[in-house]
């Protein structure tokens, strides 16, 4: 299915009350009606029912639907219930997206309807762009070489701790040796991805435009207002801990975004350096416990690696709690909920983000308008010259 061709289908679920008690799903309905490649919208009381998901299959059908998004639960429940549904629907490349707007929305929300209906939309938006930027090529979660831009320096040969990734003669680059991923050893952590210092790997899935259009699209249309706080949540640790949050109905500032990665090591310095150039007040990175990663050093890559990247942001002139890195295992619910609320308490103490988004950037493959303001603190504050 080509890009041009691109046909969605977008569910909201009113899961018999839990989310439409909290906020209104017929506003998000509506905002699902006006977005782009969409061809067909339903509202349902409970999308994970057989009834639902044959009606999705006849949906897919009838209207031609190649990229189903459902609002409802968490992508954890019944993500294999719903790829079985597309696989019934006899749809090939069918691809599939789920909005948690239930536990990580209306659960956590439940005090402040309006914020909660604006939130859901935000993450609905961001489901949208995901959706449309996932190619229907991309079957298992992996990474993946552009082999002209790899230099084959070896540093993501280093970093995977899964044997997965080795240099090898190219005979099509006049036997230079370039990355091969064996996508069968692949843990799809994205460790290597992160480290790559050309943009040569990629991961399916979790791709860096997949990423980047998210968190240009929360920060571009969101009606959140100050602070807007940006959140990289690991899937096995601090999101999980956010899943069940929400089913203890823990309350928590709305003024937050998560954006799910399979670990906190795939998190791209870059995209920290997107969210702070397009005008986010904080980025917080929420990673497992070291000694405890389900990739079993992944965290430990993302504190060797954020700590580097806090100490380039504090030299360039940014508040040092612009960006923080916590950490979050996923039965610390109390925990995850302190570390977020506590830190959107600290972006409201030291302000707005100086950085005008609009600003004229660079060319470069990193945008740094900073350049162009005055800094919140003088590079050489603490120095001993």
């Amino acid at each position: 299915m080509s890009k041009g061709s691109q046909r969605m289908g977008i569910y909201v679920c009113r899961c018999g009350g839990n989310i439409d008690n909290s906020l209104d799903t017929d506003k998000l309905l509506e905002a699902a009606k006006g977005m782009t490649k969409v061809a067909h919208t339903a509202m349902v009381d409970f999308a994970c029912s057989p009834a639902t998901r044959e009606l999705m299959a006849k949906d897919i059908k009838e209207h031609g639907i190649d990229r189903v998004l459902i609002a409802a639960c968490s992508p954890k429940l019944y993500l294999k219930e719903f790829q079985q549904t597309l696989e019934e629907a006899d749809r090939k490349g069918c691809m599939l997206e789920l909005c948690n707007i239930r536990e990580q929305c209306a659960w956590i929300h439940f005090n402040d309807r309006e914020a909660a209906t604006n939130k859901a939309e935000d993450m609905l938006r961001m489901s949208h762009e995901r959706l449309l930027n996932q190619s229907a090529t991309e079957k298992a979660n992996v990474s993946q070489v552009n082999k002209f831009r790899c230099t084959g320096c070896g540093i993501c040969e280093s970093v995977c701790n899964f044997n997965a990734i080795h240099l090898a003669p190219d005979k099509d680059y006049n036997d230079h040796k370039k990355a091969n991923v064996n996508i069968n050893a692949c843990e799809g952590c994205g460790a290597c991805v992160a480290a790559c210092p050309t943009a040569a790997l990629d991961q399916t899935c979790f791709s860096n435009v997949q990423m980047v259009s998210q968190i240009e699209t929360f920060l571009k249309d969101s009606k959140m207002g100050f602070p807007k706080v940006v959140v990289f949540s690991c899937h096995w640790c601090s999101y999980t801990a956010a899943d069940v949050a929400g089913l203890k109905r823990m309350a928590m500032d709305p003024h937050f975004c998560v954006l799910r990665t399979m670990c906190s090591a795939r998190v791209d310095p870059e995209w920290v350096l997107k969210a702070l150039s397009k005008g986010a007040d904080g980025v917080l990175v929420l990673a497992g416990h070291p000694g405890r990663c389900h990739y079993e050093i992944g965290n430990l890559r993302t504190r060797k690696r954020m700590t580097l990247l806090h100490t380039y942001l504090e030299q360039m002139g940014f508040h040092p709690d612009r960006f923080r890195i916590d950490y979050v295992d996923s039965e610390e619910v109390d925990g995850y909920v302190k570390a977020v609320n506590d830190y959107i308490q600290k972006v409201r103490e030291i302000g707005p983000n100086p950085v005008d988004p609009n600003t004229r950037v660079s060319p470069k493959r990193m945008e740094m308008p900073w350049l162009d303001i005055k800094p919140e603190k003088k590079w050489s504050e603490g120095l001993e010259l």
